[in-house]
């Protein structure tokens, strides 16, 4: 960072980590092979980069400041392997950056924290591109991934990542081990895409709106947060469903809010 005048972009979210054990876990977590393809947000200072490098096929690193970009562009992009992409992630067309790579591939980042949720979003919309991913995320958004049904983490982000992913906490990272350190502790998740989809869903945009309509008041019963959709109540999916109305919105597993969008989709 000195040899290149860098200084942490704090509107760019950038906190850089710095210890070298750390970063062997986070990589340990992709349990990558020789044969794989790696897809790093956030290239940051290359170290990652060129570690995975050394473990995978390949490794496409995006990375959106300029002058980090020109940093590791010089220091590593002598490497064969791998190829450095100087873009806003969230921007990016990956089916296309990634057409000619072995795929599935496997995602591995230190995210911003001000954009995790953008992020995990669009992987979520390109699972088809991945196999496996290992995410650092604010601790408090990486608990909403793997929150139990029935707690305050349990919502949207558990539900959604329900259905096509498998997720995992693998352990947290104290501010310390960042450069400049954040206000805030961070954990390391791992997730799993699955080749099907853990439940069938019949109509996917009705789903994303129950799902959002039921935890829009998370407080009330499932019955009164859908009142909109089930047309002030002359709609009554209940019974085909075998959920009680009076259950509250983090009280219904992933699969009961799938047989209930099912069970609307033929109702309205």
């Amino acid at each position: 960072m000195r040899e290149y005048k860098i200084h942490p972009n704090k509107n760019l979210g950038q906190n850089f980590l710095r210890d070298p054990n750390l970063m062997a876990k986070l990589i340990d977590g992709l349990e990558l092979y020789p044969d794989e393809d790696v897809l790093e947000i956030g290239a940051g200072l290359g170290v990652l980069s060129s570690k995975m490098a050394g473990q995978a096929l390949g490794v496409i690193a995006v990375e959106k400041d300029k002058k980090l970009f020109s940093a590791i562009e010089k220091e590593f992009g002598h490497q064969k392997n791998m190829r450095f992409v100087h873009a806003d992630f969230l921007k990016l067309d990956l089916v296309k950056l990634l057409h000619d790579c072995h795929l599935p591939m496997k995602v591995l980042g230190n995210i911003p924290y001000n954009i995790s949720s953008p992020i995990l979003f669009k992987l979520l919309e390109n699972h088809f591109l991945f196999s496996q991913a290992v995410l650092t995320l604010q601790k408090e958004v990486a608990a909403r991934l793997v929150g139990p049904v029935g707690t305050k983490d349990y919502g949207i982000l558990t539900i959604f990542f329900g259905i096509q992913t498998e997720c995992k906490k693998l352990f947290d990272i104290e501010p310390g081990a960042f450069i400049p350190n954040p206000q805030v502790t961070s954990t390391a998740i791992q997730i799993q895409f699955l080749k099907k989809p853990a439940h069938l869903v019949h109509n996917p945009k009705l789903f994303k709106v129950v799902v959002k309509e039921a935890f829009h008041q998370r407080r009330k019963t499932i019955k009164n947060t859908l009142q909109k959709l089930l047309k002030n109540g002359r709609l009554k999916p209940w019974e085909s469903c075998g959920i009680d109305p009076k259950l509250r919105p983090e009280q219904l597993t992933v699969a009961q809010y799938v047989s209930l969008a099912n069970c609307l989709n033929t109702l309205l």
